[in-house]
């Protein structure tokens, strides 16, 4: 894993340049303001036992209407996390730019170095929304604590061979997972390949939401994967450049001159407004 450290725009832009010209899958990238934050979803951190499927399902009755048009739990998952909602994605984007300008933005980490994490995706873990795969990891959502953990078991007996794949199949835990996928996808049969449970997929989403198109947003999704191991995947390679607290400042006002702001990374009337407001407030 290869880590450099960069202070500027254009020098960032060379690594990112050198550090994938030999890359044949598809690359992505991830800024965080504070280098010490775990790479992890939002729905693995601070919430209470059992809070998965209870905080979508939740939001879905408060707001339906937002969620009319999305037929699968994925396309429900990206636009509940747009609304802030905590779920089993990880937000990425195919523009360095983008996770650059997260890297920085935080007002909250100013005195703490950022990263930007470059993910080299094979290119047979990369899905699009319709995926099978995809499906069934993110309806793993709707599934209970104690069901995932009990898959996570009967996983580890599979792969030692004291269960067969036909035994796996047939656990109560995988019934349910099914008749979740069928109900976005009438046709999939119980052919699951209990490793996709276990992988990292770089997943394409629809081009209807604003801010996805925005921040060419891409997403990870993992399905039973704690990501306490993420670097050591075979399904990716990840390579990370340091960005040093006292550079954030100049950086983002070196972004802001080639139109990667606030306005354009979040543009909804709200963001609009506020980024509009403080260009104009009078200095202090």
């Amino acid at each position: 894993m290869s880590n450099l450290v960069v202070r500027d725009v254009p020098t960032y832009l060379r690594r990112v340049f050198q550090m994938s010209k030999n890359n044949t899958g598809t690359t992505c990238y991830r800024g965080q303001s504070d280098i010490g934050w775990e790479l992890k979803p939002s729905v693995m951190r601070n919430l209470k036992p059992n809070a998965e499927n209870k905080i979508i399902s939740e939001l879905l009755l408060e707001a339906p209407e937002e969620f009319g048009r999305d037929k699968s739990m994925f396309d429900k998952l990206v636009r509940a996390q747009h609304y802030g909602l905590p779920t089993r994605l990880v937000d990425v984007s195919l523009n360095p730019l983008v996770a650059l300008y997260f890297a920085c933005k935080d007002e909250d980490c100013m005195e703490k170095d950022g990263v930007v994490q470059l993910f080299d995706f094979n290119e047979d873990r990369v899905k699009y929304a319709d995926s099978d795969a995809v499906s069934l990891i993110c309806n793993l959502t709707q599934l209970s604590d104690d069901e995932r953990e009990q898959l996570r078991k009967s996983y580890k007996k599979y792969k030692d061979e004291t269960i067969t794949l036909e035994g796996f199949r047939k656990r109560n835990e995988i019934s349910r997972l099914i008749h979740f996928v069928g109900a976005e996808k009438p046709y999939f049969l119980n052919v699951i390949k209990p490793v996709d449970l276990f992988r990292y997929f770089l997943v394409h989403p629809k081009k209807n939401n604003r801010r996805v198109i925005a921040q060419s947003g891409v997403f990870i999704a993992a399905g039973l994967l704690n990501y306490s191991g993420v670097e050591k995947s075979l399904g990716f390679d990840i390579k990370k450049i340091i960005i040093k607290k006292d550079k954030k400042s100049d950086i983002l006002s070196e972004l802001d001159k080639i139109n990667i702001n606030s306005r354009t990374m979040f543009p909804e009337i709200e963001e609009v407004s506020k980024y509009i407001k403080k260009n104009w407030e009078a200095a202090k």
